[in-house]
């Protein structure tokens, strides 16, 4: 239960530090580029795989909770694609890494644009 509880403190605080980010930046909604989402994207991956350096031990999950899939995954769950990229490469794993990337991404952008178009057929 407690771990619960760390994990959604975790992910109250991503998330407001996400929206204080937009609210930073105060994007235009007619904006060609996001630079917001990429931002908090990029910082994401910078800080998940600075955590990541230093969780190594199963003792050090209290820390993996509450601050990667906690406030990470509040503030982006793309950290997380990075840092599980990252380890596959880390670990030569490369058919397995491309595989990942391209399918998250393609698979992403699909489920994206069904999920609009369903929304839109019945709308």
């Amino acid at each position: 239960m407690k771990s619960i509880l760390w994990v959604a403190l975790g992910g109250a605080i991503g998330s407001l530090l996400r929206y204080a980010v937009t609210v930073w930046l105060k994007p235009e909604p007619s904006l060609a580029f996001p630079i917001h989402t990429l931002i908090v994207n990029v910082v994401g991956c910078l800080v998940i795989g600075f955590v990541f350096s230093f969780l190594t031990t199963p003792q050090e999950d209290f820390y993996r909770l509450f601050i990667i899939t906690g406030i990470l995954g509040g503030f982006t769950t793309f950290s997380s694609f990075g840092a599980e990229s990252f380890y596959l490469i880390q670990h030569k794993e490369f058919l397995k890494a491309g595989s990942y990337i391209l399918l998250s991404n393609i698979l992403g952008l699909m489920a994206v644009w069904a999920g609009y178009s369903i929304h839109k057929s019945i709308a």
